[in-house]
């Protein structure tokens, strides 16, 4: 339907396929299509609060964020056009959304609160975008995230999948941060993976993961997220 809320989800996820098929192949049949659509998610941006959302141009929230930083991020290293207004936009939208201090950010800014997901995406988007490792506020989101550790309830694949590529960037995949995350992750997610039957190689759904990730994506969804939380590195 016209007000399907992932349609630009969606749009932020093929542009960073399309964008990194580029920079891997620089198949020349690929690159217009993801300058294309790079060219959209500047079009969609909120023009005021710098950020994405369900519709063009509309408020944005930190999840959906994520999506489009990062094929933004992908565009530039494929030496795409990426228009400086739409980073320095973008920039200004996680000011807007950080919490407690700079170390997390809350999912829309009219409810500031810190949530371990969006934390995830924000201090992400930040490093994307240039924020130095000895940053303090970043270098504290990192900490709490790798404290918390991967979650294995509600959502809990989105949040891996976000914290597992912040943490990785800011160590490199290596020392004792990432050690103290990425053991008990992996081992979590090659554990819980299906070994048998029709259903083998997938992963399902985590124990009382109802939200509307897995709702609309089903097991489709929750393998695909795995499979990327596992190839971050």
């Amino acid at each position: 339907p016209d007000d399907n809320q992932y349609k630009l989800y969606c749009h932020g996820i093929v542009a960073m396929a399309l964008c990194e098929s580029f920079a891997m192949t620089g198949d020349q049949a690929i690159g217009p299509a993801a300058q294309a659509v790079l060219a959209y998610t500047c079009y969609a941006q909120d023009p005021e609060g710098g950020g994405w959302r369900y519709k063009p141009r509309q408020r944005g929230d930190t999840s959906m964020h994520g999506w489009h930083v990062g094929a933004l991020k992908s565009g530039f290293m494929a030496s795409l056009e990426v228009p400086p207004i739409v980073v320095q936009r973008a920039s200004y939208y996680l000011d807007t959304a950080a919490v407690d201090d700079g170390t997390g950010y809350c999912y829309t800014i009219e409810k500031p609160t810190y949530g371990p997901a969006t934390s995830a995406i924000g201090l992400l988007c930040r490093m994307y975008m240039g924020t130095p490792r000895d940053d303090p506020a970043l270098q504290a989101g990192i900490e709490k995230l790798v404290k918390r550790g991967p979650d294995r309830g509600a959502n809990g694949a989105y949040f891996n999948y976000y914290a597992a590529q912040a943490i990785f960037q800011y160590t490199s995949g290596e020392g004792p941060l990432w050690e103290a995350w990425n053991e008990p992750m992996r081992d979590f997610l090659i554990q819980a993976q299906e070994i048998e039957g029709h259903e083998a190689g997938s992963w399902s759904p985590f124990a009382g993961d109802g939200g509307s990730h897995v709702e609309h994506g089903g097991r489709l969804y929750q393998t695909a997220i795995c499979c990327m939380t596992l190839e971050v590195y």
